[in-house]
């Protein structure tokens, strides 16, 4: 089943412990993920924000600037509802209506098309909470902040929007299992945060009502302000009575991207290639282990056996991911592109036409945020020696429509080239993003240089400086 950075349910989402107002923040920076992230939390430095808050404990910043009040006011208020249902939305993918009744969440029991009439509808009469899942499919915006989060966390990164009626709540208190940043759009929203029951937890819950106490932070989010706080934090929200209504945007990542998942994808492969010079490990196991009501009886051996592994990660052997990675750029969002970068891409070095590069041009990589390179075996192999190649995969393709909404369980196939080993010296030198001439690529045939050269700049990876017939 492939991962999905499954949204936080926070209509009900929660404040946090040093408040931070800021009132002339500057606007977003969208020139490098860094930037986008920099701007994101400032005034907090990308270095506290990672010692202090990240995956310890919550973060209030408040702001006052109108162009930040402006900014996100943009990412899908009430009005853009209207312009999403016009596209044709369904309830379940697209769209949820719930409340918080005795502690519990109801969900209403829609089906089929959506239509803004029949959400308002409910909103009004019913007071139900609007969940409008991943809205970056509809939203530049969003696209555009989200797409660099994606490039700055080398995850998922995910969306929902909450729009809550005046005087309701939406959800139970409840914890997840993503970290999550609180946007305020409109209006005003009651948040309380309190002490996790599962520091960093891995799934999501509703925390019963009885262990539920005291919160740890109240406070009242208002427009411009964004709030942050770990996986597993038990939290809840409320509009309140004098605010018309209140949107929120929910934006999470870092689902199922812990160590453990990490080595879970790694050791098939680890072992597999240990395998094949620790004899040790290809030993049979003792007669009639798998009955063995102790199997703490081979504990030594298994401790063994796993340092052996260990020595070979020491010895900085190659590690071959299984499935993050793939399931990571087949299912992020594709580079946020306007009207003129779109032009742009059409058009090489002076406006002209970007042709393929030959020998002597100089070329420069292009999307290195959103490609990767993996070695792994060739799948068609059935030979059990089965041959390790070098494989470019990239996000350039991909379909926003898409993006963390499927109606299938399986993940979208991954895009990218496959190269022979012999290639990673080039590739490398390609990657490390300065203008190099092919000819001066690290390969010993011409022929391979022209070819890797040419096949990254077929795909919109590479793009052609300069070049010389």
């Amino acid at each position: 089943m492939p991962r999905r950075a499954r949204q936080a349910e926070t209509e009900d989402d929660a404040p946090t412990p040093n408040k931070l107002p800021h009132p002339n923040t500057p606007p977003l920076d969208f020139s490098s993920p860094q930037s986008l992230f920099e701007s994101f939390i400032t005034p907090v430095t990308r270095e506290e924000f990672f010692s202090s808050y990240w995956e310890k404990k919550p973060l209030l910043i408040q702001r006052s600037d109108p162009d930040i009040k402006s900014s996100y006011q943009s990412l899908f208020p009430m009005t853009d509802l209207k312009l999403a249902c016009g596209k044709g939305i369904r309830y379940g993918r697209d769209v949820n209506l719930c409340k918080c009744k005795n502690g519990k969440k109801v969900l209403l029991p829609r089906r089929g098309k959506a239509t803004y009439l029949e959400i308002l509808k409910d909103f009004r009469s019913s007071r139900a909470t609007i969940q409008f899942h991943q809205p970056q499919r509809f939203n530049d915006n969003l696209w555009q902040i989200m797409e660099k989060l994606e490039c700055f966390f080398g995850a998922l990164v995910g969306c929902n929007v909450y729009i809550t009626p005046s005087g309701s709540q939406g959800l139970p208190p409840h914890h997840d299992d993503v970290e999550v940043f609180i946007l305020q759009v409109e209006g005003e929203k009651h948040w309380r945060l309190y002490e996790p029951t599962i520091q960093l937890a891995r799934g999501y819950d509703v925390t019963p009502a009885d262990r539920v106490t005291t919160p740890t932070h109240d406070i009242l989010l208002k427009e411009g302000d964004m709030l942050y706080f770990p996986r597993g934090t038990v939290h809840q929200a409320d509009t309140p009575a004098d605010s018309p209504h209140s949107t929120h945007v929910t934006i999470s990542t870092y689902q199922n991207t812990s160590w453990v998942d990490y080595l879970q994808d790694l050791m098939p492969a680890l072992l597999q290639d240990t395998a094949k010079d620790n004899v040790d490990l290809r030993r049979g196991i003792p007669l009639q282990q798998l009955l063995c009501l102790d199997p703490s009886r081979v504990g030594d051996t298994l401790s063994h056996l796993l340092s052996a592994i260990a020595k070979r990660i020491e010895g900085r052997c190659q590690l071959r991911s299984g499935e993050m990675l793939r399931d990571f750029m087949g299912n992020r969002l594709p580079p946020y592109l306007d009207v003129d970068s779109m032009n742009q891409e059409k058009k090489g070095t002076n406006g002209k036409s970007d042709g393929p590069p030959n020998l002597n041009s100089l070329t420069k990589l292009k999307y290195r945020d959103y490609a990767a390179i993996t070695i792994d075996h060739v799948p068609e192999t059935v030979d059990s020696s089965e041959e390790l190649m070098i494989y470019v995969f990239h996000a350039l393709k991909n379909e926003r429509k898409t993006h963390m909404v499927s109606d299938t369980e399986e993940s979208p196939p991954v895009t990218g080239l496959r190269f022979p080993l012999s290639y990673m010296d080039a590739l490398k030198k390609l990657w490390e993003n300065n203008p190099i001439c092919v000819k001066d690529l690290p390969l010993e045939d011409d022929r391979d240089k022209e070819n890797l050269a040419i096949s990254l700049w077929a795909e919109g990876l590479l793009e052609t400086v300069s070049s010389k017939a």
